[in-house]
């Protein structure tokens, strides 16, 4: 059974509801822009975009980022939150909705419950926000999700905090016809405090085959245990995944590693390096890549980035100007 329009609708009865109070006491409202240019030696041409034909991150585009928080006599409840672009394609010549953040959360003694379009419990894209960014982690390469249709639950711990979700696993698309994926991660040490984390995750179900939003009527069964870590020291940023298992009976690995330089006043200018090994369907693909970030003002900032891949032998450069304030 296909429910093709239930993701619209949930973004319109989220958004009607959030409307009444956008610029009431604990709501967040922000106007997101972004400009993309590049080439590519295998195209030969220049691209608007940072990714592939088929990615959905990062074309140019406009759109906004609303979280509004629920309060009661013990502090906050819950929270919903929608966060949507309108992007222009250029390579079909035509306007593509996209839809990230439409999920609706709630706050109890025992745990946090999220219902909607959110992220899964997996890996580094558990917690890790990168929708803004040119450089992308294992998500954009084929494994793990940056967010999906379903539900999960959250606990916090003094120094550790465990994840679970079950969704649909189809991404940013929205269908049901036998598919789900089942996700839990557990990880010690708070990033923002303790300087590190290390993570543990599992995920296992019969998921479709994705191209960005559409969805294939193949149904591979996923079975992928992975580990990630973060560490930050002074000015220096680092993160790395591991992931192993199975699709449909055959190897899938993955790893992936990132280290970051933060320079001048707030963090201001960064630069990045990263490499991402894929082996899945038996075909291996090797993607080191770079990029410099610098902060123009509060709201803006300009990106660049290069990526190679060795399967296409593809060079792709991209730069990207990216604004996001609130009103």
């Amino acid at each position: 059974m296909k429910y093709t329009l239930v993701g619209f609708i949930a973004l319109t009865a989220i958004s009607m509801f959030a409307a009444q109070n956008i610029f009431a006491e604990g709501s967040l409202f922000y106007i997101e822009a972004q400009a993309v240019a590049g080439y590519s030696s295998e195209e030969n041409n220049a691209i608007f975009r940072s990714g592939g034909k088929h990615d959905i991150m990062q074309k140019n585009s406009v759109g906004f980022d609303l979280i509004k928080k629920f309060a009661g006599e013990t502090g906050d409840v819950g929270s919903i939150g929608v966060q949507f672009r309108l992007a222009y394609d250029a390579d079909m010549k035509k306007v593509e909705p996209q839809l990230f953040n439409a999920y609706v959360k709630g706050k109890t003694k025992i745990g946090d419950f999220w219902i909607g379009h959110d992220r899964i419990a997996f890996g580094l894209a558990s917690y890790w926000d990168t929708h803004g960014d040119l450089l992308q982690p294992l998500p954009m390469y084929g494994f793990g999700m940056d967010r999906d249709w379903g539900g999960g639950f959250s606990k916090d711990f003094a120094k550790a905090d465990l994840k679970l979700s079950l969704t649909t696993g189809t991404g940013m698309g929205f269908e049901i016809e036998k598919n789900f994926l089942g996700s839990a991660r557990g990880s010690f040490g708070v990033l923002s405090f303790d300087n590190y984390n290390i993570g543990l995750s599992f995920m296992g179900g019969k998921i479709p085959d994705t191209m960005g939003y559409e969805i294939m009527e193949m149904r591979k069964t996923v079975l992928i245990g992975g580990v990630d870590v973060s560490f930050n020291y002074n000015n220096i940023e680092q993160k790395a995944e591991f992931n192993y298992g199975v699709k449909d009976d055959k190897q899938a690995l993955a790893a992936f590693y990132r280290i970051g330089f933060n320079f001048l006043d707030e963090n201001r200018l960064k630069l990045e390096a990263q490499y991402a090994y894929t082996d899945k369907e038996n075909i291996q693909n090797h993607t080191p890549s770079g990029g410099v970030t610098f902060r123009l003002t509060q709201d803006l900032t300009l990106r660049t980035m290069y990526e190679w891949n060795s399967a296409s032998d593809e060079h792709r450069v991209a730069i990207q100007l990216y604004a996001y304030f609130g009103l």
